[in-house]
């Protein structure tokens, strides 16, 4: 894990608190909010009891999306793949974590099983300054890739530059976006005359 992916999976862990989302066995999308336990450099560690829909849900899609808000209104979503872990990471939950013995004390706490979030890419997004800034990062994988990209159909005439509400378009024949203050609202392709502009984006049905 490179030095700013570890900086970010350690701001899920500050933050603790997230949103966990997985799809059922209807493939109907599901979500609940949950504790990031564990930041280590191989991924983020959760736990979660047998008996529940979630538990199952990890167990056979070996996914899961993650969304949280910073306390300065910065913005943490994350998509990755999961795999449970040996049980010893049970007790390395508590000892980090020692409110989790209120909830289940003593030998009640091996009813959960640990699970690592061993890789994934995410991004952090911040809504609050001007221009918006974000930054993408990943792990065990490469960054997913988003926003958009003009190409060299460009003619240069400066149409994309009046529409973005960021003001992140360089003039120029291409013209070229500020991925990292980039809205990705889309207004600069449906204004161009060229088509010159391009999605980033693949599904992860396509990849």
């Amino acid at each position: 894990m490179d030095e700013k992916a570890r900086k970010y999976v350690e701001m899920f862990r500050q933050v603790k608190i997230a949103s966990a989302a997985t799809v059922d066995e209807g493939g109907h999308p599901r979500s609940r909010i949950m504790n990031i336990m564990i930041a280590s450099d191989e991924g983020m560690y959760i736990v979660t009891s047998k008996g529940k829909p979630f538990y199952s849900q990890l167990v056979k899609t070996g996914e899961i999306a993650l969304s949280a808000m910073c306390p300065d209104c910065q913005s943490l979503k994350f998509w990755g793949k999961v795999k449970m872990a040996e049980k010893k990471w049970v007790d390395e939950v508590f000892e980090q974590n020692p409110g989790m013995n209120e909830v289940y004390p003593g030998d009640t706490r091996y009813i959960l099983d640990a699970f690592l979030i061993y890789q994934g890419s995410g991004e952090w997004f911040d809504l609050l300054h001007y221009p918006i800034r974000r930054e993408s990062f990943s792990y065990g994988m490469e960054e997913e890739r988003a926003g958009y990209m003009i190409t060299d159909a460009c003619t240069g005439c400066g149409a994309c530059t009046a529409v973005c509400p960021q003001r992140c378009i360089t003039e120029g024949t291409p013209c070229i976006i500020n991925a990292s203050n980039c809205l990705q609202c889309g207004a600069c392709r449906e204004i161009c005359p060229a088509d010159a502009v391009r999605s980033l984006y693949k599904s992860k049905s396509t990849q």
